[in-house]
């Protein structure tokens, strides 16, 4: 990449930091004045600590994302940005531009994501036979088995995503 380009990445990474950290901050504010107040109604606790809850859940990913863009601000100070990690190929611009804390290009993410999920699957497959017996025993084939698993996978995958 071009010094300009790092340089824009540089601070479109800085940028979204910075907003991260005001609404990491801001969640924690939130969480820590919600369990401060006084609830008398067995409702009001419950729905106060799902939100809470939430909230945590939120800032902590937000926090993993924060760490994610001090790595990609380390990379482009030690000149390591935009080369995956895997291949040591250039990660391509268009995939920076979306996700710019990317460490894999397309195909090695791919190739990580069908590792991920044939191992869930397998896991799946054995926890099931684990649980209900070997396939010569079950009520399901083999092919109910990978549909379950196909199933499992896409909803992780939504997961993921989202």
């Amino acid at each position: 990449m071009q010094k300009k380009e790092l340089k824009q990445m540089e601070n479109i990474l800085l940028n979204k930091k910075n907003i991260l950290l005001r609404e990491v901050e801001e969640r924690f504010k939130k969480y820590r004045d919600a369990n401060n107040g006084k609830l008398t109604d067995i409702a009001e606790i419950a729905s106060s600590v799902l939100n809470g809850d939430l909230e945590m859940l939120v800032a902590v990913e937000d926090v993993r994302e924060l760490k994610q863009i001090e790595d990609a601000l380390a990379r482009i100070r030690a000149g390591h940005y935009g080369v995956c990690e895997q291949c040591g190929q250039p990660i391509k611009k268009a995939r920076l531009k979306a996700i710019p804390f990317a460490t894999l290009c397309v195909s090695c993410k791919e190739e990580e994501e069908r590792e991920y999920y044939n191992e869930k699957t397998t896991q799946v497959k054995y926890e099931w036979e684990e649980n209900m017996g070997s396939s010569e025993t079950s009520e399901l084939d083999d092919i109910d088995k990978r549909k379950l698993g196909n199933k499992i996978m896409e909803f992780e995958y939504d997961d993921n995503k989202n």
